[in-house]
């Protein structure tokens, strides 16, 4: 069974001596109790060494792993993995959309773009990186925007799972992605987008 935490990404992590913020206690609080509960063989989580290289930061859940004495495992792809799965992100999409549009309604294309086309390569790569794990317990931790799609994942690849808790972090600032999801309903052909 794969337990799934999702969260906002700035929960998953803590500069290094400073005290943890309240998302980042709650983020620590549920995966300890989900530990204790479960047992698990391994956790996983969506971030790569590089990744918090670049922010200068700790992962928590391996903080935790390590104090189980529980397998810890990056599975987010690096920058030249993501440039191998042709991977393009929020950004990359934004710069490239010259339409007439206003930088709000670009805000949500490529949102909406990114999700619907971007978010399943990395989720195909996170499934690649658990194989190692095939048939034991463990905790995999996502951004929250990733829980929907993700599961689905899991479900066509028969993998049993629960939403262990979702939603940590979560703050009204991060509108922006259910607006591009509500964008992506409203644009349906965005689907079959075509890289440029």
């Amino acid at each position: 069974m794969l337990y799934v935490i999702g969260l906002a990404h700035r929960a998953q992590t803590r500069l290094h001596g400073v005290e943890p913020n309240d998302a980042q206690k709650k983020f620590s609080s549920c995966l300890s109790s989900t530990v204790e509960t479960v047992r698990p063989a391994f956790i996983a989580e969506e971030f790569s060494e590089e990744a918090l290289a670049e922010i200068s930061q700790d992962s928590i859940a391996k903080e935790i792993a390590f104090e189980s004495g529980i397998q810890h495992k990056f599975c987010d792809p690096n920058s030249d993995e993501r440039h191998a799965i042709g991977y393009r992100d929020y950004v990359s999409i934004f710069m490239g959309l010259n339409e007439e549009l206003s930088e709000e309604e670009r805000r949500r294309k490529a949102r909406a773009i990114e999700i619907c086309r971007y978010f399943p390569l990395r989720e195909e790569f996170w499934l690649e990186q658990l194989k190692e794990f095939h048939g034991e317990d463990g905790v995999f931790i996502c951004g929250d925007g990733h829980i929907e799609g993700f599961t689905r994942r899991l479900d066509a690849n028969h993998i049993s799972f629960a939403i262990a808790e979702r939603g940590i972090g979560l703050t009204p600032e991060d509108a922006g992605f259910d607006e591009a999801v509500q964008y992506l309903r409203e644009h349906p052909e965005l689907a079959n987008w075509e890289t440029r």
